[in-house]
């Protein structure tokens, strides 16, 4: 009778667990190689199996194995198996199929969980189960880990220590006070003066990112404590004076091979007064260090990075137009990048020798979340790959070299400030404590003004001709006999054309308003000479609008000048990437030389009380983003299609971003029908449908990116797209209505230049401002004032017109997209349109029909939720009814209806449209005289129910 190896049986129950919908099981074939003996990956749940037979091994030795598969960050869920000796023997392969799924299997369980207050790997016994109860178990297992934010409490936690230590020392401390420890932290930490003078509670800010600095550093020495013997742990430290204690054991540590990461933090602690405060800091934070080091694998969820984001993006990013990106979409951008296929570059994730040539770089790296999010995604793949990898030969899992690969040789973070560039060190060393590496590729670049009065741009100096390397700050330089910590000026290059993947989220505020904050702290005339030499080099590439798009549109620019054939470019972007006028030659870039593979919107009105932000996919901000990647290449334009993923509900964790990518992706593959042509999209779904993916012709993206995302739902962007690109009626650009001199709007600065508001009768009518209660056709006169003149020129009142078309809409509380106004006026929210009186009249119709709002929503920029806003350039091409083509009946039954409404208040959009559901409403009465006299077969009763519920409208999460 044959008796079958541990191995075989391996493959058996890999096989059944296919059979059971589990379709990424995968055994490991031989044992040489350190794997676990059955992978199972579940939308990005990873699970392993670890089976013995049941005399083999102790449940003792069973229970580390699978503990520490789950602390190196293998999988998420680890379960033990003892398999009955029985299985060693069968007649057949078909019999013992049998027995393997007949057999009962004791079982134990390890995952992670919130246990008292803390997180860590918890077990639970199964008892003696069959394979089928063990796959069910696991089902109700997957659902519970993927919705659970394991780091919550712990980021909590954090955040009121360091809050505390800001607190004792910033508050209570005569010593943190002295200008020698407020100029020493400035200078460790590259903050310059100007930032004092512009933030009121700077002391504390800078004491809060110093105690952070320190903490991390604390975590770091805890850890090689247990690896070094000559290195004492905080247990060890004495009641008074930790602060001399820190310095000596640190002192150490960079000896033997640790000085990127305590570089920064030793220059911190050396600025810190020996003090009772600087004692209580170090107690203060002593406990929370012991309680992540104890659950070890806190370590390895860029738990550091989500205390960053909740704990100092207020205090740090403000004037460096700085957004940074959240944990869950680190983790949706990185895997979309690195898992979706390439079939530019064959990139080869077995391999480390093969792995060691990528090149990934964030120009912007800020906290490192993104390069932490693409170093864990790749992990996966680099584990997963050695399942893949049916050849049969014995391959080994080396996660201490994968570790040394990253750090040295494969990511780069570049940022213009120090302790951000700290931050991203230590979050990518934090994923493997235990592995050591020689030197890094994380760069502290120059902004401002340097030797010589040369002006540099951080990242963006690289895009000046022939400009291959630039000077930088780096963290691993060698000790010298003068100072721990040697700095030098030293150049790194990088050649065009030569990385895999850009991932970045770049800072994107413009510098228009009252602060700008394009360059930071830089004082006003550096800022000037930066702004300038930065025009000059967009420019030189042919881009002449991108400045009105801020420096995001530059790092794109950037980007595309590194990137080699085939590879990536992952972003982090303002929504108004996919419309704004000023943006249109970064899309043009795009739709030319990348297939855009996925844009990733996020329809999340946001939870207060559950913590949910709007909008986003950054961190304390509520301005629409979305994400992009974009593989460069030379595929004929007709090949390429675009993937729509419209996420309803944001995932609140990394699990739940991976289940959306796992989706996403097979989606992509799947659907080779269009949405726009056989309507075919997939739901996303965990414990309700939280979003939809479909994929569109990318030749269609010529006009707009907004138009195929503008609406959560994808039949109204349907909708939308047939409106747009084979309408039922005729349209017209709207410019070429425009009489007198082709006049077209104001820009309201320029009327507020020229005019103050006044109650005193002028010549000169203006309407300043805009409120809720301006709900009807015919504008009321009494929100008309007057404008006195401020200086001499009053042409721009030449342009004063009866038609006026929003210019910044908010969906929630207004009525209207246009208004007439008996007079002719000047206005400060809306665009003024010149055309005759009856032309202006049905337009105002036209535009406050729901066909006239889609189309006028599809070219604007969705800023943030419910607010669109509609810039001179979208209104000069502003696709409208074409009034020529009407006949003069239709004109005159259309005129009729304007005067019979022309008083009637309309409801607010989303209220107007739940009457319109219900047969009702001034819009719905619109709607039915366009369908009637355009003979249009189009029912609009789905649409008005979909609208009704449409969470840019509504502002109410699905």
């Amino acid at each position: 009778m044959p008796r079958y190896r541990q191995e075989v049986i391996n493959v058996r129950i890999a096989d059944l667990l296919k059979k059971a919908g589990f379709k990424e099981a995968t055994a490991e074939l031989v044992t040489e190689g350190g794997l676990p003996d059955v992978m199972i990956n579940v939308s990005g749940v990873r699970v392993v199996l670890e089976g013995w037979f049941e005399r083999s091994v102790s449940v003792g030795v069973l229970r580390e194995k699978c503990k520490k598969r789950i602390e190196d960050g293998i999988c998420d869920v680890a379960i033990g198996v003892f398999y009955p000796e029985t299985l060693k023997e069968a007649e057949s392969d078909e019999e013992l199929i049998d027995k393997v799924k007949q057999s009962y299997y004791e079982v134990f369980v390890f995952y992670l969980s919130e246990k008292e207050e803390t997180v860590e790997v918890v077990e639970q016994a199964l008892g003696k189960v069959k394979l089928e109860q063990l796959a069910e178990y696991f089902r109700y297992l997957y659902a519970q880990i993927v919705k659970t934010d394991l780091l919550k409490k712990e980021v909590v936690k954090i955040e009121k220590a360091i809050q505390a230590c800001a607190e004792t020392a910033s508050i209570t401390s005569l010593f943190y006070s002295s200008e020698k420890v407020i100029k020493g932290l400035k200078s460790a930490l590259g903050i310059e003066d100007e930032a004092e003078r512009k933030a009121p509670s700077f002391k504390e800010d800078l004491t809060k990112m110093a105690i952070f600095i320190i903490f991390n550093g604390l975590l770091f020495h805890q850890v090689l404590s247990s690896r070094h013997y000559q290195i004492n742990g905080l247990e060890k430290a004495p009641d008074l004076n930790l602060l001399g204690f820190v310095k000596k054991e640190w002192e150490k540590i960079m000896k033997i091979n640790y000085l990127p990461i305590f570089t920064l933090a030793f220059e911190i602690v050396n600025c810190l007064p020996v003090s009772p405060e600087t004692d209580e800091i170090f107690k203060t934070l002593k406990p929370i260090v012991f309680e992540v080091i104890s659950s070890r694998v806190l370590l390895k969820h860029d738990l550091m990075g989500r205390v960053y984001h909740k704990l100092l993006l207020n205090t740090t990013g403000e004037y460096y137009a700085s957004y940074y990106t959240s944990i869950p979409a680190a983790t949706l951008l990185s895997n979309l990048t690195v898992k979706t296929e390439n079939p530019d570059l064959e990139w080869d994730f077995s391999d480390l020798e093969k792995l060691k040539k990528l090149k990934i770089v964030d120009p912007a790296c800020g906290s490192g979340t993104l390069l932490s999010g693409i170093y864990a995604a790749l992990k996966n793949e680099y584990v997963l790959a050695h399942y893949r990898n049916e050849n049969g030969k014995s391959r080994k899992l080396d996660l201490s070299l994968f570790h040394k690969v990253m750090i040295e040789d494969v990511l780069q973070g570049w940022d213009v400030l120090d302790y951000a560039g700290h931050l991203t060190l230590t979050t990518l060393a934090l994923h493997n404590p235990d592995g050591l590496f020689d030197h890094c590729n994380v760069y502290t670049l120059l902004s401002g003004k340097g030797e010589n009065d040369v002006i540099y741009l951080g990242s963006l100096s690289l895009l000046e001709k022939g400009q291959t390397s630039i000077p930088f700050k780096e963290f691993t330089m060698p000790l010298t006999e003068k100072s721990l910590k040697a700095e030098r000026k030293v150049y790194f290059k990088i050649l065009p054309n030569s990385v895999d993947v850009v991932i970045m989220n770049p800072p994107f505020s413009r510098s228009a308003g009252k602060v700008n904050v394009k360059f930071g702290y830089t004082e006003e005339e550096v800022r000037e000479q930066m702004n300038q030499k930065l025009k000059k080099l967009g420019k030189s590439f042919g881009y002449k609008r991108v400045g009105h798009a801020g420096l995001g549109a530059y790092f794109v620019i950037l980007a595309d000048n590194l990137l080699k054939q085939g590879g990536r470019l992952a972003l982090v972007i303002p929504r108004a990437i996919l419309s704004g006028v000023s943006w249109k030659e970064i899309r043009d870039l795009l739709v030319k030389n990348y297939e855009v593979e996925y844009v990733v919107s996020n329809y999340d009105p946001g939870d207060k009380e559950l913590g949910v932000e709007p909008w986003n996919w950054s961190e304390n901000t509520d301005l629409g983003e979305v994400l992009i990647v974009a593989r460069k290449t030379n595929k004929p334009l007709e090949e390429r299609f675009t993937t729509f993923i419209n996420s309803w509900n944001k995932p609140a964790n990394e699990l739940e971003a991976l289940k959306v990518v796992s989706d996403s992706i097979r989606a992509r593959k799947k659907f080779s029908e269009y949405l726009l042509e056989k309507g075919r999209y997939e739901v996303l779904k965990l414990e309700k449908e939280k979003g939809v993916v479909y994929n569109v012709p990318q030749r269609l993206l010529t006009r707009s990116f907004l138009t195929f995302c503008l609406f959560a739902n994808p039949e109204l962007n349907k909708l939308v797209f047939s409106l747009t690109y084979t309408p039922p009626f005729g349209l017209v650009p709207l410019i070429n209505l425009v009489l007198e001199d082709r006049k077209l709007g104001v820009d309201r600065k320029e009327i507020r230049e020229t005019f103050e508001s006044t109650d005193v009768i002028t010549p000169y009518k203006v309407l300043w401002g805009t409120s809720v209660s301006m709900n009807e056709l015919c504008l009321d006169s009494s929100y008309v004032r007057y404008g006195r003149l401020k200086k001499k020129d009053d042409s721009i009142y030449e342009c004063a017109a009866n038609l006026l078309i929003a210019e910044n809409l908010h969906l929630k509380t207004e009525s209207l997209t246009a208004t007439y106004s008996e007079e002719k006026v000047l206005a400060t929210t809306f665009w003024e349109v010149r055309l005759d009186p009856q032309t202006s009249k049905l337009l105002t119709l036209w535009l406050n029909s729901t066909f006239g709002l889609l189309i006028l929503l599809s070219n604007s920029i969705n800023s943030q939720g419910d607010r669109f806003i509609i810039k001179k350039g979208h209104l000069v091409s502003l696709p409208v009814i074409d009034v020529s083509l009407l006949t003069k009946k239709q004109k005159e039954t259309l005129l009729e209806l304007y005067e019979n409404l022309k008083n009637e208040p309309f409801m607010p959009f989303p209220k107007e449209f739940k009457l319109a559901s219900q047969g009702k409403g001034v819009r719905k009465q619109i709607d039915d005289a366009f369908i009637k006299l355009l003979n249009l077969k189009l029912d609009l009763q789905p649409y008005y129910e979909t609208l009704a519920k449409e969470p840019i409208l509504t502002l109410e999460r699905w």
